[in-house]
């Protein structure tokens, strides 16, 4: 059975291992998450990432961020375009997430980007997720 939103599968293995405090999850490895990945890591919301690989398979192996036990980097991660109902945004539309704490991830002509960089940039593309 083949994966129609790979973006929300990372999602999803993200929330799940932040939720159960895991210090790493391994995601499939595309260029696309990898550069969402990068967005996410810049924007100081997770360690670091790298690529492995086990046995013929690639991986991006995600290292989450903590702050204490009880203080997450990542309080909630949530998908806003779906397969079936993509949301665009145009430079004008793009939204600020908790006043400022949270980021909007975008893919613009440009790379995949945040809200803030979006905005300085003057472009707008399919708004990905939002996370805080």
């Amino acid at each position: 059975m083949t994966m129609t939103d790979t973006v929300s599968d990372m999602i999803t293995r993200i929330r799940n291992g932040n939720m159960i405090n895991r210090n790493y999850v391994l995601v499939p490895h595309s260029k696309f998450k990898q550069e969402i990945l990068k967005v996410l890591k810049e924007e100081g919301f997770i360690k670091d990432y790298e690529t492995t690989e086990e046995g013929k398979k690639r991986y991006l192996k995600v290292f989450l961020k903590y702050y204490s036990e009880t203080s997450k980097a990542i309080t909630e991660i949530k998908k806003i375009s779906k397969p079936g109902s993509r949301i665009y945004v145009d430079r004008n539309q793009i939204p600020e997430i908790k006043s400022g704490a949270g980021i909007a991830v975008l893919s613009t002509s440009r790379g995949v980007l945040s809200n803030k960089k979006a905005r300085e940039q003057g472009v707008g593309g399919e708004l990905l997720f939002q996370v805080w």
